[in-house]
């Protein structure tokens, strides 16, 4: 009886071994293991340094989820603008001297007409000032301006950014 031949073993007539998977009469190139050098490989000739090891580089570390924090960061965020955005507002109207600012005692001009007036609170020794507020009132009767001392004017804003209002002017001397 005769022992049979291993497929994977170098003959001994220095021919390469058969692969039993392959077709027959198909040589096979001689293979190490997998990710290992084959002879000789990875050995630098002598009298040169070694090259250097390089490693892998290292993934990021996944982000991890944020449980209930980041809803509330989000709604600090949004209530910071919203507050920013009124104070912008309010700041805004202060400086343009909107007739919703003005308090007894402001003067404003009147840089539209009659029938359409563009009044804004300014300074009472600006020479454009031509009326003083001796009045201001919540709501739009201005009816009520008659019975103030002084009355010439009656302002009514509607409708706009606040609650209605009234200012009762008389002349700025």
């Amino acid at each position: 009886m005769t022992t049979p031949q291993n497929p994977y073993q170098t003959p001994q007539d220095g021919q390469a071994p058969q692969n039993p998977y392959a077709a027959p009469n198909a040589t096979v190139p001689p293979q190490g293991y997998p990710g290992q050098p084959g002879p000789n490989q990875g050995v630098p000739p002598q009298g040169y340094a070694a090259p250097q090891a390089t490693g892998y580089a290292t993934p990021p570390a996944p982000k991890s989820a944020k449980r209930g924090g980041g809803f509330g960061k989000k709604l600090l965020i949004r209530l910071g603008v919203v507050v920013l955005l009124f104070a912008a507002w309010f700041v805004y109207d202060q400086v343009t001297g909107a007739p919703d600012t003005a308090k007894v005692g402001d003067c404003v001009q009147n840089s539209g007409t009659d029938a359409n007036p563009d009044v804004h609170v300014i300074g009472c020794s600006n020479s454009a000032a031509t009326f003083k507020v001796l009045k201001v009132i919540d709501g739009s009767d201005y009816h009520q301006c008659t019975a103030v001392p002084g009355y010439e004017a009656a302002y009514t804003e509607t409708g706009g950014d606040s609650s209605d209002l009234v200012l009762c002017l008389g002349a700025n001397k």
